[in-house]
């Protein structure tokens, strides 16, 4: 047999094997996607979103998506950058934000700006949350402003998660937590500080990532099956914010 063919059965073997491995303690409302490694992973991702916001610029003319910062979602937004889409009649933002200088290494907008707008992706319609304000309180006012000129709700939303349970800047340890939190909250956008965490932060509300059309959570490692299983433990968002998302319903990519 061809060995590319081998290959191939090989790989569909293996993704199909871990699709109906989905782990017991996650809800009915979550689907679980698998691979073997992290960039079979972000191809994958990549795939399953391109034939998202294709379909959704067929119908509607325009797409939005937002994407969120860290370290991995970077092989996600090489593969993104490549692909074959019409990027013009896209626009795109960030989850969130650390209230920093775009040229500082700490900040997502240089992220998005190095591994993401370029090649094919180049003229994607980019919204960064950063703007000149001294704080991001003051800040949020003219991001949300900017955030309305695009069609809401999202049509994808690619949320990560870190070790405590937050997601986006939804971080257990700040202050602001149940406002962001709150389905009552009218605003797109709110203003972090969390303690446990460097820098003032912008980042979309709790309701705004619940009403997107598709929301996923994009993940590596055992550690984080860890942090899930732990969310589902405690089933309270205020001690870890993705217990929510979990509960109102996503989809999860991950690669051990």
């Amino acid at each position: 047999m061809d060995l590319r063919k081998v290959n191939c059965l090989s790989r569909i073997m293996d993704i199909i094997g871990m699709r109906s491995s989905k782990t017991h303690y996650l809800p009915d409302s979550v689907d679980f996607y698998s691979s073997n490694n992290s960039e079979s992973l972000a191809s994958d991702l990549c795939q399953s979103i391109g034939k998202i916001l294709t379909e959704t610029i067929r119908k509607r003319g325009r797409a939005s998506m937002a994407v969120s910062g860290g370290s991995t979602p970077i092989k996600l937004f090489k593969e993104f950058s490549l692909l074959s889409i019409d990027w013009t009649k896209i626009d795109l933002t960030l989850v969130d934000d650390r209230w920093i200088d775009a040229k500082n290494a700490d900040s997502n907008e240089l992220l998005v700006r190095t591994h993401f707008i370029k090649n094919k992706a180049a003229k994607v319609n980019f919204i960064p949350l950063k703007n000149n304000s001294k704080t991001a309180k003051e800040g949020q006012i003219y991001s949300e402003k900017m955030l309305r000129k695009i069609t809401l709700p999202f049509d994808v939303v690619v949320l990560g998660m870190g070790s405590d349970g937050h997601t986006a800047s939804l971080f257990p340890c700040s202050e602001e937590l149940s406002e962001a939190m709150s389905l009552n909250n009218s605003n797109y956008l709110i203003s972090t500080s969390p303690k446990t965490a460097p820098y003032q932060r912008l980042s979309l509300t709790a309701r705004v990532i619940f009403d997107s059309n598709n929301v996923y959570l994009h993940l590596n490692g055992s550690n984080k099956l860890n942090t899930l299983e732990s969310a589902m433990e405690y089933r309270d968002a205020s001690k870890m914010p993705i217990y929510a998302f979990l509960e109102k319903g996503l989809t999860i990519y991950w690669s051990p």
